[in-house]
């Protein structure tokens, strides 16, 4: 992915944030059905910009949506994908996580744009949201931390979470949004 701003990763680590953070919503899919948006998850997923557009978003196909997210997020004994970092990370990699959750367990809830109080510091859709956060920051030094604390925080363990989201789930938005997230976090194969 081409050298992003701190504005526009910002952007998309709260887009995500959002995605992955609880069931998506009328308004959440209104956002995915923007043009921008739905070509670049397209670009990563084939069939997903139709799939957004094309879908009759009425109450019944939401609840099916919501119903997957619970089948793979909620009820991660069936699908194995927690979104807890603690589940996916060692002992060594996550020796540092706790600090972070410390820091994070202190944010003004409305930075995380959720009720995060229900939820564990370590919850991806809550590292999302502090790293949208940090990118936000107006301090420059702030801004600065954004890769070091995606490297403790997603880098550990996204790649084994984003191999287990794409052999548990069909859907091209959770697919389209886990391949963004290794792209903007510029992860490399070992």
């Amino acid at each position: 992915m081409s050298e992003l701003s701190c504005s526009q990763k910002a952007d998309i680590f709260s887009l995500l944030g959002r995605i992955f953070i609880a069931e998506l919503d009328r308004e959440s899919l209104l956002a995915l059905q923007e043009p921008q948006i739905s070509s670049v998850f397209e670009k990563l997923q084939t069939g997903c910009k139709d799939y957004l557009l094309n879908t009759s978003w009425d109450d019944e196909q939401i609840e099916l949506l919501a119903s997957e997210y619970c089948h793979l997020f909620i009820l991660p004994k069936k699908s194995g994908l927690s979104l807890q970092a603690s589940h996916w990370m060692t002992k060594d990699e996550a020796s540092h996580l706790a600090q972070l959750e410390t820091i994070i367990s202190h944010l003004d809830t409305s930075v995380v744009n959720y009720d995060a109080g229900n939820l564990p510091g370590d919850h991806l859709g809550v590292l999302l949201y502090f790293l949208s956060a940090v990118y936000h920051s107006e301090d420059k030094e702030i801004q600065k931390l954004g890769n070091s604390l995606a490297a403790i925080s997603l880098l550990p363990w996204i790649a084994r979470f984003n191999e287990k989201l794409s052999q548990s789930s069909s859907n091209p938005v959770y697919l389209a949004s886990g391949k963004l997230l290794l792209q903007i976090l510029d992860y490399k194969e070992p």
